[in-house]
């Protein structure tokens, strides 16, 4: 018997609502596309879920007996409209699946109100679920009942005993399959109930506000969920970076999967109304896009980052991830008191990740507003210290005006909150680059990682700092893990090229720099680590193109470095022209200059400089043993004196 047609006002399934009343497709409270045909079609499905609905009951629906219309056609678009909508996949449906020659079933487990007049949702605004609803679990397909059931109708005229032989035909398919479906059942759960989860993405959240100036809002909320989950050892779980690669892109959940390698994602959305915040996730089996966990809070905005550790926390538990007292304590995140230090906060935090001296000059602005408005949020303070070590790194400041206040932000995080990973990394990075307290850095980095295992920033500091002190191996090794926490960061992948120029592998080196420069021609830093180890090959031309393709970026560092492969190349001309260039620049840290001279085979010079590179300690001084550009140097007794007092390890 045909299974009766449920019409009601709302239907609710994984992210989406389809309101039959209005007649529109929504996520998340986003409406989305999809034309009245389509619509229908939807609505007839969603009827009568997990009951196949043939292409004649859907052709009877839409059109009724009318003989101008390619049939097959329209409903083959119809469905394929509905998919793109869905973002469902054919060969790997988690909504409609698809009986060929038959028709059609709706997988997913739907909940429909149960009366009129229920709470609408309105878009922009913080909305209550409908207070009654049913929900339908989309049983598994009995085919076999199914054509017994057909063979005793078509055996109706015959006379009893073949009626009497089709209905026990028909109670023995049932018991067996019964039985089979039992355990199967219990074997299906036995094994989702000892899978583990080893891997997760979160997906950029989406901003409910239409707002687009309120993304920094949603993306600091992403931030916090992924480095909350982050904190959990027993998982892998993907960066940022890789994470925001996906926003604003529809992909079928398991071509995320293939391409981020995980086993669950999660996805969901940001609503900001008023003084309110509604924050709603769900937890996806990645591979199979089947939905396995989904949930709304609501909370004050002033607590919005304890609202998000709070749903971190919750699907740490769905995940079954193991948690310890102490990274339990650590997502407990301390609301803030004022709103505006927190809104100062997540835009600080905004433009730091976008990682140009432009944006990190702003995110100093906004973490010092943050911290003036509320001096005793510890987040603040890391992400102060973290922006002030990037422009130090990048030679824009002095290590004068970089790293002290660096340490003075990290310092003040650690004493608000111990468990801040970003402070340790913060601190680890000031004493390895500016302190030269190397015993210190390498403390700091390794409580960083058992607070963090799946910070990227940390696994790279500490990748650094461990070639610089002669293990080059263990070096590599580190970021080609981070690599797997981070598989589509530019950053992540121009990290593992340059510690394997350090480790003097150059061809390997060139090979992974290639790969960011050929898909983004302006990220200067892969420019850079190639223009570097093109040069300890001799290709002369080719390190000089790719370093004068990062001088918009990097100015100062490779005007130094584009003169020291000139000098290599025995173009003295060329070399003392970039020294010309350097002079010109306000701040120019005197170990590009002793660079140039070192190559120039002026080692008097050289040295004149390093020293006053000593003298203000430059951070460059501490690869002294891996630069390649001062091989000239290291058997002069001068050489060996410098490196002993920076504190390196004596070969």
């Amino acid at each position: 018997m045909k299974s009766p047609l449920s019409v009601s006002p709302k239907v609710r399934f994984g992210a989406f609502e389809l309101d039959a009343l209005a007649g529109k497709l929504f996520k998340y409270g986003i409406p989305i596309k999809l034309q009245p045909q389509p619509l229908r079609v939807l609505l007839l499905l969603t009827g009568r879920p997990g009951h196949v609905v043939t292409r004649d009951e859907i052709q009877q629906h839409l059109w009724g007996n009318s003989t101008f219309v390619d049939f097959e056609r329209g409903i083959n678009f119809s469905i394929n409209q509905i998919r793109s909508a869905l973002c469902d996949d054919a060969e790997s449906p988690r909504y409609i699946e698809t009986l060929p020659r038959v028709g059609y079933r709706f997988i997913a487990t739907v909940t429909r109100d149960v009366a009129e007049g229920s709470a609408q949702r309105r878009l922009g605004h913080v909305y209550d679920w409908p207070p009654a609803t049913e929900t339908i679990h989309a049983p598994e397909p009995d085919t076999h009942r199914s054509s017994a059931e057909t063979l005793a109708r078509r055996s109706s005229g015959s006379n009893l005993h073949v009626r009497l032989f089709a209905g026990i035909l028909a109670i023995g398919l049932t018991l067996v399959l019964a039985g089979v479906l039992f355990l199967r059942s219990r074997d299906h759960r036995a094994r989702h109930d000892a899978r583990e989860v080893h891997s997760l993405a979160v997906l950029p959240l989406e901003n409910l506000s239409g707002d687009p100036s309120q993304d920094y809002f949603a993306d600091g909320m992403t931030d916090v969920m992924i480095t909350d989950l982050g904190q959990i050892g027993t998982l892998r779980v993907i960066s940022r970076t890789s994470a925001m690669q996906y926003k604003g892109v529809h992909k079928p959940m398991p071509q995320i999967a293939r391409e981020l390698n995980v086993d669950v994602v999660v996805e969901g959305s940001v609503m900001r109304s008023g003084d309110r915040v509604r924050i709603t996730a769900q937890l996806l089996d990645a591979r199979s896009d089947k939905h396995l966990w989904a949930q709304s809070y609501e909370g004050d905005l002033r607590n919005v980052l304890g609202l998000q550790s709070e749903v971190a926390t919750t699907i740490a538990d769905q995940v079954r991830a193991k948690l310890t007292p102490q990274q339990r304590a650590a997502a407990k995140t301390q609301p803030f008191l004022n709103p505006e230090a927190q809104d100062a906060y997540l835009r600080g935090h905004y433009f730091a990740e976008k990682g140009t001296i432009e944006d990190l000059q702003k995110a100093v602005t906004y973490f010092g507003q943050a911290i003036k408005r509320e001096p005793g949020k510890a987040s603040a303070y890391a992400g102060l210290a973290s922006a002030y070590i990037s422009l130090g790194h990048m030679i824009y400041l002095s290590p004068q005006q970089a790293f002290p206040p660096a340490k003075d932000a990290a310092l003040k995080a650690l004493a608000l909150d111990e468990t801040s990973e970003e402070a340790h990394t913060a601190l680890g990075n000031v004493k390895f680059l500016y302190d030269w307290d190397f015993a210190g850095a390498e403390k700091e980095f390794q409580i960083a990682l058992q607070l963090n295992p799946n910070s990227v920033g940390a696994q790279s500091s500490y990748a650094s700092f461990l070639n610089a002190m002669g293990h080059p191996d263990e070096a590599v090794a580190r970021v080609e893990q981070a690599l797997q926490i981070d598989p589509l960061s530019f950053a992540a992948i121009t990290d593992v090229a340059w510690q394997l120029y350090w480790a003097r592998r150059y061809d390997e080196a060139i090979e992974q720099a290639r790969k960011v420069a050929e898909i983004d021609p302006s990220y200067f830093p892969a420019h850079v680590c190639l223009g570097l180890s093109y040069e300890q090959k001799h290709e002369f031309s080719l390190a000089i193109a790719e370093l004068g393709r990062a001088t918009g970026f990097c100015r100062r560092k490779c005007f130094g470095l584009i003169g020291q492969v000139s000098a290599l190349a025995a173009d003295r001309t060329a070399a003392i022209d970039a020294l010309q260039q350097l002079k010109r620049r306000s701040y120019v840290s005197p170990w590009l200059v002793a660079v140039v001279y070192s190559e120039l085979g002026d080692k008097n010079t050289a040295f004149v400089w390093l020293e006053k590179a000593y003298v203000g300690r430059e951070h460059d001084l501490v690869f002294s043993n891996v630069w390649p550009m001062f091989d000239s140097l290291r058997s002069d007794g001068r050489f060996k004196d410098l490196t002993r007092r920076i504190g390196l390890p004596q070969s």
